[in-house]
């Protein structure tokens, strides 16, 4: 079987407050992109469980993502095997996971989560969907707070640490035109763990947060009478990137770079944002002339460095 693992990017994030157990509240814009993994899983059938446990095995093609039991993907199926077995379903088949990733790490892209939620599926079909979306959403939860978006796809607003999700239709929002996503890689892995506990929670202010997420409640319900990427634009925010630069200092030298660049190139209009707790920066483009232009210039520049650019789209 082989399926496809996209990559998402937050349209805004706000950190809402801190719970007891020491995560974050959010209230989030996700959406999934174009940029993907692509993951092929063989079942093997010469065994099922009463005849031993099913094997599981993980490779990728970057080294850096660890092929054992730490890989998120074998911990999907170790959990999926497990609620298998929960409802009675023994006739389970060794699994093989195999990875080409282009999706790059530590980018605030989610690709590990993606891939997790991306493998939960493709076991849920092979079995004979034996458990509903919502299941499958509460599965993901104990992986990772991005993998419930992820098995749901699409777009949607994201609230507490990312598992309460509305569905959002951002491609009718965008009058079905082609927007064209830059993504920056400044080559930097960012810990998402050393991101939050860097966030200063009294320079996002709470209440004044609150209040912008009432704002955005209402700019949402009522973006379809203005349709298109401005009003998109204007919801971009990210309460994170602050922290990520002073955690990062590159992450921060890296958006300057990015902000000097644009409007050299005459990309004035384009907004630069982070995505997640980083360390990918992105912008939207309406127009892709200047969003290919934009692309080959930076391609050139960075041709000598291990820094990245993707030219993609939303995911239809």
């Amino acid at each position: 079987m082989l399926i496809k693992s996209h990559a998402k990017i937050n349209l805004f994030l706000y950190v809402t407050g801190k719970r007891d157990d020491g995560y974050h509240d959010l209230f989030s814009l996700m959406a999934c992109i174009d940029l993907h993994d692509e993951i092929e899983i063989i079942f093997d059938n010469s065994f099922v469980l009463s005849e031993k446990p099913p094997k599981i095995e993980v490779r990728c093609d970057n080294l850096e993502v660890p092929q054992d039991e730490s890989n998120i993907t074998f911990k999907a199926v170790k959990l999926f095997n497990s609620s298998m077995l929960a409802i009675g379903k023994n006739d389970l088949r060794g699994v093989g996971i195999y990875i080409k990733k282009k999706i790059p790490l530590g980018a605030g892209l989610g690709g590990g989560s993606s891939n997790a939620a991306a493998v939960l599926k493709a076991m849920n079909q092979f079995y004979g969907f034996p458990f509903s979306d919502p299941q499958l959403i509460e599965m993901g939860s104990q992986l990772g707070a991005d993998v419930p978006f992820f098995i749901l796809g699409g777009a949607a607003i994201a609230e507490g640490v990312g598992e309460r999700l509305s569905p959002l239709p951002l491609l009718d929002i965008l009058d079905k035109k082609n927007i064209y996503i830059l993504l920056f890689y400044p080559a930097l892995v960012a810990s998402t763990g050393n991101v939050y506990k860097n966030l200063d929670l009294a320079l996002t202010k709470s209440v004044k947060s609150n209040n912008k997420c009432l704002l955005k409640r209402f700019e949402i319900k009522n973006i379809k009478s203005y349709q298109g990427i401005d009003i998109i634009k204007g919801l971009m925010h990210n309460d994170l990137e602050s922290s990520a630069s002073h955690f990062y200092p590159e992450i921060g030298l890296f958006r300057q770079e990015l902000v000097d660049y644009l409007p050299k190139s005459e990309f004035l209009e384009q907004k630069v944002m982070m995505t997640g707790s980083g360390s990918t920066f992105f912008s939207l483009f309406s127009d892709f002339e200047k969003a290919q232009r934009c692309f080959n210039e930076l391609s050139s520049k960075w041709r000598f460095t291990k820094r990245e650019i993707f030219l993609t789209s939303f995911a239809k």
